[in-house]
């Protein structure tokens, strides 16, 4: 039996996902959509004095909905969710996280937590709940001898980047520079500096903690080792971070830009012939768009050395299928990052598999279900090898660590009637793939359910599950890819 889909069922199943969604579905708000699976979220509102008597004993402050900023503050980065919490505590630091989750477990409101709001289920907000808005905790201090940054657990990629790269220096960290390091960090955190330095998990030395129970406590390998081991890949199931320490290494000039193609699955297969022998200094992603009359193929590469090297390097993605565009140049880290995926916040809908190879098979399901998408649509196709494939599954929480491909899948819509369209493609295209995959990564999940989590973790789950029960036994934070402490 073959795995292969053809052009025609991949249209035949998105047309009959499609039509059995037609009607309510389509008539649903953006935001209230059934596709999302988010906790529940039913609450009795605080009494206004508590609120008022929280608002005197922080440093930071409280926005409700009579405040002028509550429309701006309450909104997250996937427009798909459009959600009203009853309070959002903006922390100035520490005491204010722990004074917040005492607050909110007193109250028993649902509780979110926002460090960039980037969370593609939308999980730094909710309805009727508390979120802990930790955007105005931004600091970034450099050791430049030990090659060491302190974040505060606000911060986006681009404070970290310019703190860092002003002094030769930088850690793997994301490719969106909105995107905050908080939640990237915690779920593993794929970039590209991964081949050369590992993941951001990989490279985080300690964080600074509030525990559900309002202790401030330390996650290294000496103090609560086993804390430590969890958030290097398990979301923000077990404590609020409110700073990260990384370990930085030199980097200054890049050669970085990207290859642009019109051909589909010839030059899919030319970028995986070309993952398997590029050395670790090499990154490279690929992201396969509708257009006019076909598809076309970016590949985005950056070279960590030098660029006569790197462009040397280049050749085979340049010969025989030459490309429509090629823009790559020598420049610095910091602008290579600052010109990476900058899209405006939009609604959207994506999800991920992790294949163990692109095989001729998958390479086929992906071009066609591109040749018949819709124009909103995209597959971004991230190789892991390299220095993120040597570390042991079991070392840290983040289990991708075998070479191959996080397949990433997105659907995006302008109004609710284009939304239910989007996201079965999406998920039809998920569906394809299936058979070639192994595992998921939890970052990149726009959709949540124990089943999808398991999958996340895989081997590790169980010891998840046990440092949940650990330090969050009643699953105060619930709001992120749950690891239920049961």
């Amino acid at each position: 039996m073959t795995h292969l889909t053809t052009r025609r069922n991949f249209i035949q199943q998105t047309a009959f996902a499609a039509a059995a969604l037609s009607g309510s579905a389509l008539s649903l708000p953006v935001g209230a959509s059934p596709i999302f699976e988010t906790p529940d979220q039913n609450a009795t509102p605080p009494d206004p004095s508590a609120i008022r008597k929280l608002a005197s004993q922080l440093t930071g402050r409280i926005i409700t909905a009579d405040s002028s900023e509550y429309e701006s503050a309450r909104l997250v980065f996937n427009r798909a969710f459009d959600q009203r919490p009853a309070l959002i505590v903006r922390c100035g630091g520490a005491s204010d996280v722990a004074r917040a989750l005492d607050f909110a477990q007193r109250h028993q409101l649902p509780l979110a937590v926002r460090g960039g709001g980037h969370s593609r289920a939308g999980f730094g907000v909710c309805v009727g709940g508390m979120v802990i808005d930790l955007s105005a905790m931004q600091q970034v201090t450099v050791d430049r001898n030990q090659r060491i940054a302190r974040a505060e657990g606000g911060c986006l990629v681009r404070d970290l980047d310019q703190a860092t790269t002003r002094l030769g220096l930088a850690t793997t960290s994301g490719g969106c520079p909105t995107v905050g390091i908080a939640g990237y960090t915690l779920g593993g955190g794929e970039g590209v500096l991964m081949s050369k330095y590992g993941a951001a998990c990989d490279n985080l030395v300690s964080a600074q903690m509030v525990t559900v129970d309002g202790r401030q406590v330390e996650a290294s390998q000496t103090s609560n080792p086993d804390l430590f081991w969890a958030i290097r890949g398990g979301g923000g199931n077990f404590g609020v971070v409110t700073s990260f320490e990384y370990r930085l290494h030199p980097v200054t000039e890049v050669l970085s830009g990207t290859l642009a193609y019109s051909a589909g699955p010839d030059v899919l297969s030319m970028f995986a012939r070309f993952v398997k022998t590029a050395p670790d200094e090499m990154n490279v992603i690929a992201e396969a768009l509708p257009a006019q009359g076909g598809q076309r193929v970016l590949i985005h590469a950056r070279y960590v050395g030098s660029a006569r090297v790197g462009n040397d390097l280049l050749q085979p993605l340049r010969v025989p299928l030459k490309p429509l565009v090629d823009n790559m140049r020598n420049m610095s880290y910091l602008e290579s990052q600052a010109g990476g995926f900058l899209p405006a916040p939009f609604a959207h809908f994506q999800t991920n598999l992790f294949l163990p190879d692109l095989t001729s098979a998958a390479v086929e399901v992906i071009t066609t279900a591109i040749n018949h998408a819709p124009p909103q649509f995209r597959v971004l196709i991230v190789p892991l090898y390299g220095a993120i494939s040597r570390i042991a599954v079991s070392e840290t929480a983040f289990p991708l660590r075998q070479p191959g491909y996080e397949v990433d899948m997105l659907g995006s819509w302008s109004t609710p009637t284009e939304e239910a369209s989007a996201v079965h493609w999406v998920k039809a295209l998920r569906d394809n793939l299936k058979p070639f995959g192994r595992g998921t990564y939890v970052n990149q999940l726009g959709e949540t359910s124990e089943d999808l989590v398991r999958a996340a973790y895989g081997p590790n789950y169980a010891r998840l599950v046990a440092i949940k029960q650990k330090f969050d036994p009643t699953n105060v934070l619930r709001f992120n890819q749950n690891i239920k402490p049961v």
